[in-house]
């Protein structure tokens, strides 16, 4: 286990494992899905400051959803639903002039909706404070346990679906049906698009919001998707975007790498287990994350808007940075060169069930198996040839051949299956060496994943931390570049300091391209190296080996 504390109280957890195989996503899980909750129970969402003079005051927010009469609360439908033109959402950086005032008149005239109004936008922002905060309980038998919609399987559909509904609710304001939501590319380093776009940093507009950090609101500096970077060449920071796009979309070849792993009735993020915490999956854990606290203002006392859950969705840019992450499901499922990727196919996957607003305030209750291919849902992306950058991005390793001699050499510790025992203290890094499934003469099939897996990780939410891991770069510190072919990938903790701000997670980095990239795949162990940013220290509490065979 890897502990991790600081004088804002963060407590990390972490037990690692060397897996050969990915969770069998073909069979089920054996419980049942989540389902729509009570929505009559609802209670305070919380938050309180990370650090600072406020740090002890606790904030609470009231972000409970309308209830409406049974006769306004419907079940989705593909027919019901349909569009009479497929709505395209372009790159937010190249929309015109008069779309970009027709996006504002939409935004304008949604604020001016009065609050109690289902399809508002106090309303709409309420929605991912409520279920990304614990307002609500899982139906039920789960009826003790809070609902959360991140940090699992369930991320994707859920904001696929939010945004879907956003997006009917502005159509119907303009009355144009044809009304599409743009797309924040900040995956792009090559046209302009890895700034905030333009259309949102203009003052005294209805999609302008100036609770964010001086680096979005310049308007012209470049987004670090590994935000705790502290590079000043710009160069290097493209260079660190790409790799961060490579690593998180285009080497997550399985659904629980890329979606994250299951999330069913009686999950609980806040009292889990090794065994049965849920999975964030790449894209959440890592670029998603990175942006949403990039954007938000680090000098306000919650680190709002975009930094922090809670208030996250009152910042309109929210919704064309998930529409980016919306977009890059679609890319990952079908326009990378290795094929159509498939999502998850077991009932507790597709039968989760959620509720939201349509454009008639309407309470339309809707599955994930209705979302999984937008282009039933009536709308697509506008293709951008800049994707190819970090599709095809080849990072160069910078070791010079195995560092497992020099590691025995100089007595860093082999972790078996065996727990250490006591408390270590290792700084802001942890070098450990692992034995891979191979020296154990467990033969891996010719395409399947070397899955480095981190297993649970125990975090108090109450500041931005970053876990990078880096394979055969044991002098990796705080400092080192993020674009090589060691660096495996990073998990980027948002701060939430919501009275369920306890989340207990394990985590899982597809490595066999990076083995081969460094020239060490035959290797029997390999040198891994965890640096934690954010934190004073990193202690050892216990650590462990295991493997998914």
């Amino acid at each position: 286990m890897l502990a991790m504390a600081s004088t804002g109280c963060h407590h990390l957890v972490l037990v690692l494992a060397l897996s050969q195989m990915f969770l069998p996503f073909f069979l089920s899980v054996g419980a049942d899905p989540v389902t729509v909750p009570d929505l009559s129970q609802c209670q305070l969402a919380t938050d309180r400051p990370a650090a600072g003079p406020n740090a002890q005051n606790t904030y609470r927010f009231n972000c409970c959803i309308p209830i409406v009469p049974d006769h306004k609360v419907v079940r989705f439908s593909l027919d019901a639903y349909k569009s009479p033109k497929t709505r395209v959402r372009h790159p937010a950086h190249r929309v015109s002039e008069e779309y970009i005032a027709k996006y504002n008149k939409a935004y304008a005239l949604m604020r001016a909706l009065p609050d109690t109004d289902p399809r508002s936008f106090k309303v709409q922002a309420d929605l991912h404070c409520a279920f990304c905060n614990g307002a609500y309980w899982q139906g039920g038998a789960a009826g003790n346990t809070p609902l959360q919609v991140h940090f699992s399987w369930l991320f994707l559909p859920w904001h696929r679906m939010y945004l879907y509904f956003h997006e009917r609710i502005l159509a119907s304001l303009i009355g144009d049906p044809s009304f599409a939501l743009v797309y924040w590319n900040w995956d792009d380093q090559r046209d302009g698009g890895n700034v905030l776009p333009p259309m949102f940093a203009r003052n005294s507009t209805a999609v302008f919001d100036a609770n964010r950090s001086a680096s979005a609101l310049s308007g012209s500096t470049l987004i670090r998707l590994s935000p705790a970077s502290n590079t000043t060449n710009m160069t290097l920071v493209a260079l660190e975007n790409l790799n961060a796009m490579y690593q998180a979309v285009v080497t997550a070849r399985t659904p629980d790498l890329f979606l994250g792993g299951p999330y069913v009735l009686g999950s609980d993020l806040t009292n889990s287990t090794v065994i049965s915490a849920p999975l964030g999956g790449s894209i959440e854990n890592t670029i998603h994350n990175g942006i949403h606290y990039w954007t938000g203002n680090r000098n306000s006392i919650l680190g709002e808007d975009m930094g922090t859950f809670t208030s996250a969705a009152r910042d309109p840019v929210f919704y064309s940075h998930h529409s980016n992450v919306d977009r890059l499901w679609d890319v990952w499922r079908s326009h990378l060169p290795d094929g159509e990727r498939p999502d998850f196919n077991v009932t507790d996957f597709l039968d989760a069930e959620f509720a939201f607003f349509d454009e008639y305030a309407n309470m339309v209750k809707i599955k994930v198996r209705d979302v999984l291919d937008i282009s039933k849902l009536g709308y697509k992306y506008k293709r951008v040839s800049s994707d190819k950058l970090w599709i095809r991005f080849s990072p160069v390793p910078v070791s010079n051949g195995s560092a497992l001699p020099a590691a025995v050499a100089s007595g860093v510790p082999f972790v078996g299956p065996s727990p250490l025992n006591g408390t270590i203290e290792l700084g802001k890094k942890l070098v450990a060496r692992v034995q891979r499934p191979s020296a154990l003469g467990v033969k891996r099939p010719d395409h399947s994943e070397e899955v480095l897996t981190i297993e649970g990780m125990d975090v108090m939410r109450d500041s931005f931390v970053q876990l990078v891991v880096f394979v055969n770069l044991p002098g990796a510190t705080n400092t080192t570049l993020t674009n090589s072919a060691e660096y495996v990938g990073t998990f980027n903790v948002v701060a939430s300091a919501s009275q369920h701000r306890r989340l207990m997670t394990n985590l899982k980095f597809e490595m066999g391209d990076n083995l081969k990239r460094v020239g060490i795949k035959k290797d029997d162990e390999v040198v891994i190296t965890i640096v934690v940013k954010g934190t004073e220290r990193v202690t050892i509490q216990g650590l462990r080996i295991g493997y998914e065979v």
